[in-house]
């Protein structure tokens, strides 16, 4: 847990201000609010269709805001003005899809980003897609093709990819949606690692045992409004809203 840490500079590494947004005539967030202080994990859990997805989407403005604000590390996403590709080097994105380059290897789909948008040395970006590769556990993969690899180890390449940046904040859509059973533990696993090194983490999952073990918070959204947020244990165990507790009482039965 890193709910401890100081915040050394007081801006949130990400800030979502009154949030809306509508898909023609479906409202499908409705005024959001939060706020992830630097090291904090916060996990959304809530059903389908309530805006959990398009809501980490606004952090690096894959989806565009209809109405409010939203900042990462002080910086108005929201604006126009502001240049998305440095919000997007700042932040990196798992999606529930693993999104790998399949005529590249492993190694050099970690070491694309740096090199294109950073302009690192080959030699430097090889050391550190390798140095990630290992981090995830899957470095012995690095000269292999993604269709060689399982789902799993897909997926922990995609997070290699997406710390190669040195991101500010890790967003992970439903990383687990997509894999077979026995793959999700290995990639939780790694995600786990990442909290417990004091990366500041945005994750939409339905794993709840992740959620009420790695998060140092918990947001039920449903229905486009945020209905509780708060501790793992408070909101497992003890939640007061009727409609959390009706969503757990079918999710925990399983």
């Amino acid at each position: 847990m890193t709910s401890s840490t100081p915040v050394t500079n007081g801006v949130p590494a990400v800030e979502i201000r009154d949030v809306y947004k509508r898909f023609g005539s479906l409202e499908v967030l409705k005024g959001v609010s939060t706020t992830v202080k630097p090291r904090e994990v916060i996990v959304i859990i809530g059903p389908s269709g309530g805006g959990k997805s398009t809501l980490l989407r606004m952090v690096n403005r894959l989806e565009t805001i209809d109405g409010g604000q939203v900042f990462v590390d002080g910086t108005p996403v929201h604006d126009r003005k502001t240049d998305i590709n440095k919000i997007r080097s700042r932040v990196g994105m798992v999606f529930q899809q693993f999104n790998l380059f399949p005529h590249m290897t492993v190694l050099e789909n970690v070491m694309l980003a740096p090199m294109r948008v950073r302009n690192t040395p080959k030699d430097e970006a090889r050391e550190l897609g390798l140095t990630l590769l290992r981090r995830v556990g899957i470095e012995e993969k690095s000269a292999a093709f993604p269709a060689q690899l399982s789902g799993g180890q897909q997926q922990r390449v995609a997070i290699a990819r997406g710390l190669a940046m040195d991101p500010k904040v890790m967003l992970f859509d439903e990383p687990t949606s997509a894999l077979d059973p026995e793959m999700i533990k290995e990639v939780l696993d790694v995600m786990r690692d990442l909290a417990d090194d004091g990366m500041t983490m945005l994750v939409v999952s339905h794993e709840m045992g992740f959620a009420r073990g790695a998060a140092d918070r918990v947001i039920f959204l449903a229905d486009g409004i945020i209905v509780e947020e708060g501790a793992p244990e408070q909101i497992f165990t003890a939640p007061e809203q009727e409609r959390t507790q009706r969503f757990l009482s079918r999710i925990l039965a399983h």
